[in-house]
């Protein structure tokens, strides 16, 4: 019989942790699914005997199928756990996290009921508790209020809207978009940038289902694909190349280092960035970002001539104006990057307040 769902789990230097996160999986209300784990490479190094123990528990339990391969890497694990893959909805799941035992029965039954959705998450509490820093305790909090359609298309270009481990997706839709890529940024959230690209609906069950361990060791505190400089890639290439396709200029609400950072990656993706819009007194009035060469290192810069004929630096060597939100030119996309505490919420009502559609016209990064 074909099961309802996969639940792909890829394998590297897991340690004693697979076994708790294996039996959260088994342990789920509906039963109609089968587990993959994606053995990358971790036979060899990471679990040593735990893997004769594990594949012991197969014949016990059909519905465990193991994948052993060479080291790959997590794209490599995931898709070839989705290749293996009979039911028509995968469910993620990591070697370090636990599910609530209704976490599949939540999420097939939303699925279910709500055929345009595509890919869903779920609320995540972030273990063990006690290391948790305000950083990361910020960050939880966010996911869990980021739930709706509305909310995770929104706030898209701010964070990676889910845990990884939480989401559920239709098979099909993942493997027409040519399920995941390494692009040298974070393969899900890529994932979810296309599934948005091509109109697809995300959303969230509005519970927690997922305990999401937090340590030194997870591959996203490890590797530099998960930096916060190659989420910025991830976003200023999705912006070129689907939400600002087509677009030239554009204008930064916020002077400081979060705006001025954006700034330059924009302007070295092709964007001419007219303006900074600011609260500051002490910087309205002035410039920003100033440099020769803020863009790629072979762009021509750009000259503008006087009235008595003699050229004069562009704003790219001069910098950037900074003005006042009264100032904001009509039509041109405004890109949001300020990191201070409570000045998004703040930002976004003056923009609704003034008619501003968004995410249409007004885009928030981070």
């Amino acid at each position: 019989m074909i099961p309802k769902v996969s639940v792909i789990l890829p394998v590297r230097a897991a340690g004693e942790t697979l076994a708790l996160a294996v039996r959260s999986v088994l342990a789920q209300t509906m039963r109609d699914f089968e587990l993959i784990i994606v053995d990358d490479g971790d036979r060899w190094s990471g679990l040593g005997h735990g893997w004769s123990r594990l594949e012991q528990s197969v014949h016990s339990d059909r519905r465990i199928k193991i994948i052993h391969l060479p080291p790959t890497g997590i794209v490599g694990a995931l898709n070839a756990g989705i290749a293996e893959a009979k039911a028509p909805y995968i469910a993620r799941m990591d070697a370090d996290d636990v599910c609530s035992p209704r976490r599949l029965e939540s999420q097939l039954s939303y699925m279910e009921k709500n055929p345009d959705c595509a890919l869903l998450g779920s609320l995540v509490r972030i273990f063990p508790r006690r290391r948790l820093k305000d950083g990361m305790l910020h960050y939880e909090s966010w996911l869990n209020s980021v739930v709706s359609e509305k909310d995770i298309s929104r706030d898209l270009f701010v964070e990676s809207p889910f845990a990884h481990p939480s989401v559920m997706f239709r098979r099909d839709d993942a493997l027409v978009l040519g399920g995941y890529r390494d692009m040298g940024w974070p393969e899900d959230y890529d994932l979810w940038l296309r599934f948005a690209r091509e109109g697809l609906k995300m959303a969230k069950v509005p519970e927690v289902l997922l305990f999401w361990r937090d340590g030194e060791e997870r591959l996203s505190r490890r590797s530099a694909v998960y930096s916060a400089e190659k989420f910025r890639e991830a976003k200023a290439h999705f912006l070129k190349e689907w939400r600002l396709k087509g677009v030239r200029d554009v204008q930064v609400w916020g002077a400081g280092r979060d705006g001025k950072t954006w700034a330059k990656l924009l302007i070295k993706s092709g964007f001419n960035v007219l303006q900074f819009i600011d609260i500051d007194r002490k910087k309205v009035g002035g410039r920003a970002c100033g440099s020769s060469r803020i863009g790629p290192a072979d762009r021509p810069l750009a000259v503008s001539h006087a009235l008595d004929g003699k050229p004069r630096p562009s704003a790219y060597d001069t910098g950037i104006p900074v003005v006042w939100p009264g100032d904001i030119i009509k039509g041109t996309p405004i890109l949001c990057a300020v990191g201070v505490k409570g000045a998004r919420e703040q930002i976004r009502d003056y923009l609704l307040l003034e008619g501003f559609k968004e995410p249409e016209e007004f885009i928030f990064l981070s």
